[in-house]
């Protein structure tokens, strides 16, 4: 886990900040947004697995951080990591670079059949998974799902 750490009043308006400034109750003010998320780099450092939330379309992207391009070369064409739905390896060739470059769109909709389509609690599970070490470290910062 890796985190950035932020002032406070990071992200909050200017105005908002001489509101609560000096209010008893100035952390309800408080951004929730901070660069921050799980990193990787050796095969030894192993799986992350996420219980995604309950989703309506299927729609699953993870985006990275720290660099504007780097959801091609982190998680696209990366060949010393893999990617899993409901255990179901994903294949890096469907991936598609989306919303910005920092991201990757895993699955734009529910699968319709194998068992990555089965969800008897109606969660997914998304899994990301080092298989070789790597030069660089991999950061992953979001996990997006509709």
């Amino acid at each position: 886990m890796w985190q950035e750490p932020k002032d406070i009043w990071n992200l909050v308006a200017k105005e908002d900040i001489q509101y609560f400034r000096n209010r008893d109750d100035k952390e309800i003010c408080r951004h929730l947004d901070a660069c921050g998320g799980i990193s990787a780099q050796k095969a030894e450092d192993g799986m992350v697995v996420f219980r995604l939330p309950k989703m309506e379309a299927g729609l699953v992207v993870i985006c990275g951080c720290c660099g504007k391009t780097v959801g091609d070369s982190f998680f696209k064409s990366n060949p010393d990591i893999e990617i899993y739905y409901n255990t179901v390896k994903l294949d890096p060739d469907t991936f598609e670079i989306w919303p910005n470059p920092k991201c990757v769109k895993l699955l734009s909709r529910f699968p319709t059949s194998g068992r990555e389509s089965e969800t008897p609690t109606g969660h997914a599970y998304l899994a990301i998974k080092v298989i070789n070490d790597m030069d660089q470290v991999i950061r992953v910062s979001h996990v997006i799902t509709v």
